[in-house]
C-alpha cells in the first residue's frame, strides 16, 4: 500500500467513525405506531321473529239439516152459503117525495106546509134531531088532518121525536073523546110509527091509505 492509497483509508475509516458516532447520539426515533386496523363488530345475529303458534283451524260445526218448508195448505175457498150475508144499507129517502105523493094520491085539499122550525112550537121536536122532515096540516073538516114526516139524525134522537109525537096523538086522543065519538074512534087507528131513523104520525081518517103510501116509500128501513 502506498502513502496516498493509506492516507485515503485512513480518511475514510475517519469518515466512517463520525458517521457512527453522529449516529449513536442522536436519539433513537420511535417508529410512529401503525394504527390498528378497526376491528369491525359482527353484527349481533338478531333475535328469530317469533312464529305466532299455529291456531288449530276451527272445524265448521255441521249446520243442522234445515227442515223442509212447510207447505201451506190450502185452505178451501168459503162458498157463497158459508159467508153470512150483509144486509145492505137502505136507500135514503127523500121525505118531500113522500109527502106530495100522500097529498096528490089522496088528494088533499088546501094543505098547509110545515117545515122544521114548525115543528118545535107544534110538537115540541128539537131542530137538532132532525135530519130531514116533510108536514103538512089542513085545516078544514071536523077531523083536520095532522101528517108529520121526520128523519132523526141518530137513535136516540128519534126516540125523542116519537115521543113528542105520541104525546101530540094522547092530546087528540082526550079532546076528541070527550065531544065527538067518530073522531075519537079515528083517533084511535092512528099511532106514531117508526121505521129505523123514519118517525111518522099521520092523524087524519085516511091514515089507512096515508100508510100505505109511507111503507111503498119508505119501504123496511129498521
Amino acid at each position: 500500500m502506498n502513502k496516498k492509497q493509506a492516507l485515503r483509508f485512513l480518511l475514510l475509516t475517519a469518515a466512517l467513525l463520525c458517521m457512527l458516532t453522529a449516529c449513536g447520539s442522536k436519539p433513537a426515533q420511535t417508529p410512529a405506531p401503525v394504527p390498528e386496523p378497526p376491528v369491525q363488530e359482527e353484527p349481533k345475529a338478531e333475535a328469530p321473529a317469533e312464529t305466532p303458534a299455529e291456531v288449530p283451524e276451527e272445524t265448521p260445526e255441521e249446520a243442522p239439516e234445515e227442515a223442509p218448508e212447510e207447505v201451506p195448505e190450502e185452505v178451501p175457498e168459503e162458498t157463497p152459503a158459508d159467508t153470512p150475508e150483509v144486509p145492505a144499507e137502505p136507500e135514503p129517502v127523500d121525505l118531500t117525495q113522500v109527502r106530495d105523493a100522500i097529498i096528490d094520491g089522496l088528494e088533499i085539499a088546501e094543505p098547509f106546509l110545515l117545515d122544521t122550525d114548525a115543528l118545535l112550537n107544534l110538537y115540541g121536536i128539537e131542530g137538532a134531531w132532525v135530519a130531514q122532515s116533510a108536514s103538512f096540516a089542513t085545516m078544514s073538516g071536523t077531523f083536520p088532518d095532522e101528517v108529520v114526516l121526520v128523519e132523526a139524525v141518530d137513535e136516540a134522537a128519534a126516540a125523542s121525536v116519537a115521543q113528542c109525537l105520541q104525546s101530540r096523538l094522547d092530546e087528540v086522543l082526550v079532546q076528541s073523546k070527550s065531544y065527538d065519538a067518530d073522531n075519537y074512534a079515528a083517533a084511535q087507528a092512528c099511532q106514531v110509527r117508526c121505521d129505523g131513523l123514519y118517525v111518522s104520525l099521520l092523524l087524519s081518517p085516511k091514515q089507512a091509505e096515508m100508510t100505505e103510501i109511507c111503507q111503498s116509500l119508505l119501504g123496511s128501513q129498521g
